[in-house]
């Protein structure tokens, strides 16, 4: 296996590479999830996780006694994205595009307090942008990003961005991101981000408000992120872990 990423989301890139050029065509099996411990060197926890991913993807169908069946050759438009470490929160910039849908100029208010988490009168730039993932049309996420002033100027760098935002006050201002505070909850999405994200007014969707801060917990980037329901989730995997709960119980 090669090196970067989890060993599961680098097993799936495979079989997904492999179902896409018609090594394992439609309606075919694959191999069996002993035969794939064997070929990769991986765990079956990794090899069913990995098929956990193509199966949300719609890419193959698993039938009890008889094993996994390829069903598409194409994966959903839908993105799931698996978490494992912080850096996995941010894969998916690679594949996907920005466009930039309006800026402005914003002084807190004791309203915006509990999003950006500032005195009233510091000063912000606010953009606003979508995300379309591959070739897509649809966009993935509607998103405004609150650049503290200090940092504005990469404001100008955003269009087309194919890395993740917090990169660009890393590179130009020397600051290093060391915790991203997430919050996630089940939104109404009102009308106007409706029109931007072209689905109905008040259909559902994940509202997500991210806080990138450095070492000294000083506010570098704040963003909220709006994703349509069926275009975006999550796919998380957590493991409990023995020898933690044995030295908290020792």
């Amino acid at each position: 296996m090669p090196a970067g990423g989890s060993r599961y989301s680098l097993l799936a890139a495979s079989l997904i590479g492999d179902i896409e050029a018609g090594r394992y065509a439609v309606g075919s099996m694959l191999p069996t999830e002993g035969e794939l411990c064997e070929q990769f060197a991986v765990s079956r926890h990794t090899v069913r996780e990995a098929l956990r991913r193509l199966r949300e993807m719609g890419l193959v169908s698993r039938h009890q006694g008889i094993g996994t069946r390829v069903k598409a050759k194409r994966g959903n438009s839908r993105y799931v994205q698996s978490i494992d470490s912080i850096s996995d929160l941010f894969t998916y910039v690679k594949n996907t595009r920005l466009a930039i849908v309006s800026r402005r100029d914003l002084t807190a208010e004791p309203a915006h307090s509990g999003l950006l988490r500032c005195a009233p009168g510091q000063r912000w730039l606010v953009v606003e942008v979508t995300r379309f993932l591959n070739a897509e049309t649809l966009p993935m996420v509607a998103s405004e990003i609150y650049i503290p002033q200090a940092y504005a100027a990469i404001g100008h760098e955003l269009q087309n961005l194919r890395v993740p935002i917090y990169t660009l006050i890393e590179e130009h201002y020397g600051q290093r991101i060391a915790e991203v505070q997430q919050v996630m909850a089940a939104c109404a999405i009102p009308a106007r981000k409706a029109r931007i994200l072209k689905v109905r007014a008040g259909s559902p969707g994940l509202a997500i408000a991210r806080h990138y801060l450095d070492e000294d917990d000083k506010m570098l980037l704040v963003s909220e992120s709006l994703y349509p329901a069926g275009r975006f989730s999550y796919s998380m995997s957590l493991r409990f872990s023995w020898r933690d709960a044995e030295a908290r119980t020792a």
